[in-house]
């Protein structure tokens, strides 16, 4: 049986990897014909009077290797979800999906990065391969933010300042000037630290639905409703710090201790306290 070459490139040496045998069913003889190229497909094979017809794959088609196929691939990779396309569909290439910022693959999906609490830092940042890994921010140093990226900062050096309230895992070191005090109160810190408070406490969700509820102060059964993971709720808490006047912040204990909180009620009291102490000690000096 007969081979003959023949080949769409002129050039004699062409790799084997580029060339193929192929029975004409014409004539019954075996011929070594040319493959197509990446991003072309076979249009007509070859036969005894003419080389292998390549053509172009169409918009949204691929082949990435050396072939023979009848028809290119549909691009079929779709980024969608928290999915991002990292390289567009090409004659060459399918499209190419990574997750999103913020996500990492895991067992076939994009799954978010694990976020860390406050009191606790992002000791590995996670990336598109890996999850972030926490760690309890060790002594001198804060998180006051539920982050998956956040990292540990050392607490203020308040040098002249009064120390309003020491640093804790949860919160920066609380630094304030006399003028500042009598100015504008003490309490407005209760008003950053509360929701970390909350936050870095093993707290029950019923006690802080029932605090929650008397923040409302009126019927919140729909609210309560609405509010139905932990998260929600204690960003309700956030939400009402932010707009709290002194006299709702002074008491807080008092609401605490309602929603069978006596652990954190004591520590609000003592912030409130610590805070009153060092306002009235600015006041004599003025």
């Amino acid at each position: 049986m007969a081979v003959f070459l023949l080949l769409v490139s002129t050039d004699a040496s062409m790799d084997n990897s580029t060339t193929f045998e192929y029975d004409d069913p014409d004539t019954g003889n075996t011929l070594l014909c040319a493959l197509c190229p990446p991003g072309t497909y076979v249009s007509l094979p070859c036969s005894s009077t003419q080389n292998t017809v390549c053509l172009p794959c169409p918009k949204e088609h691929f082949t990435q290797f050396w072939n023979f196929m009848p028809n290119c691939l549909f691009c079929s990779n779709i980024c969608e979800g928290n999915l991002k396309v990292k390289h567009q569909c090409s004659a060459t290439h399918n499209r190419v999906c990574e997750c999103k910022k913020g996500h990492y693959w895991q067992d076939d999906f994009c799954v978010p990065h694990t976020e860390c609490p406050p009191g606790q830092g992002a000791k590995v940042i996670g990336n598109i391969q890996r999850n972030t890994q926490c760690g309890n921010c060790p002594k001198g140093t804060f998180s006051a933010v539920t982050s998956s990226s956040a990292q540990c900062k050392k607490h203020t050096d308040c040098g002249n300042l009064y120390a309003l309230l020491p640093g804790r895992r949860w919160h920066d070191q609380i630094c304030s000037s006399c003028a500042k005090l009598t100015d504008k109160g003490g309490l407005k810190v209760l008003q950053d630290i509360l929701p970390g408070l909350f936050y870095h406490q093993n707290i029950k969700m019923r006690q802080i639905r029932r605090f929650v509820q008397l923040l409302n102060g009126k019927d919140s059964r729909r609210l309560l409703r609405a509010l139905n993971t932990r998260r929600l709720l204690l960003h309700y808490i956030t939400q009402w710090a932010g707009n709290a006047h002194k006299h709702q912040l002074k008491a807080l204990p008092k609401m605490l201790l309602k929603s069978g909180l006596r652990r954190t009620a004591e520590k609000v009291q003592d912030m409130v306290k610590s805070i009153e102490e060092k306002i009235s000690v600015c006041q004599n000096l003025y």
